[in-house]
């Protein structure tokens, strides 16, 4: 009787690269020259990816992620303006809180605008979508399950109708601070390194020419 020859075994995948070929891709935004990823670069490439993230999340229909990343650009945005701008030095606790970092902001912002009628009102008015906004983003994030729905209704339709709301205000917000933060500093110039010559002259709300802090 013949011997039957032993099954032939199937080489093996060469490391971890097949399996990675496979898995979704992370990043949202293009991929630049790693060269870039530092300094001002990586800032302005670190925006590129929190605004693609935006716009995809609420496409998507993952209104929570797109507020978050909304309220970490506004909370960047003013930390920017309170130390580099107005130079004060935060403690680590305001500069975890967004209802401290907003009443800072409010409290140097209205001092530079104090003689200017027009450039106050215009900040109050910001400073006054801001709360709203901080408030109703508090809502959405704590309150999936926080149900006070009367019999019959659907709460998560509610819900996240709610989100999708605030996701959509929120990104207007964040553009809108990141447009004033631009503002303030052009007008208070301070010596900072040099963006690199190919940076996209794109700023951090991305739109054109602004600073990259």
């Amino acid at each position: 009787m013949t011997a039957t020859p032993p099954a032939r075994r199937k080489p093996a995948a060469k490391g971890p690269a097949k399996a990675a070929e496979k898995s979704p891709r992370l990043r949202k935004s293009k991929p630049r020259n790693a060269d870039w990823a530092s300094g001002d670069a990586a800032k302005f490439f670190s925006y590129t990816e929190a605004w693609a993230r935006i716009k995809l999340s609420s496409k998507q229909g993952f209104f929570l992620e797109a507020v978050t990343i909304e309220e970490s650009i506004v909370s960047d945005r003013l930390l920017s303006f309170l130390e580099k701008t107005c130079g004060l030095v935060l403690k680590d606790g305001t500069k975890g809180n967004l209802n401290q970092l907003i009443d800072r902001w409010l409290k140097e912002a209205a001092k530079r605008a104090a003689a200017d009628d027009e450039a106050l009102a215009l900040f109050s008015a910001l400073h006054s979508r801001l709360n709203a906004w901080r408030e109703q983003r508090n809502h959405v994030v704590h309150g999936m399950v926080k149900s006070s729905a009367a019999r019959g209704d659907d709460h998560i339709e509610s819900f996240l109708a709610r989100a999708k709301t605030v996701a959509a205000d929120g990104e207007k917000i964040a553009r809108e601070i990141s447009r004033w933060v631009d503002k303030q500093k052009k007008s208070a110039p301070r010596s900072s390194p040099t963006v690199p010559s190919k940076l996209p002259a794109t700023s951090l709300s991305g739109e054109p020419d602004a600073t990259h802090d």
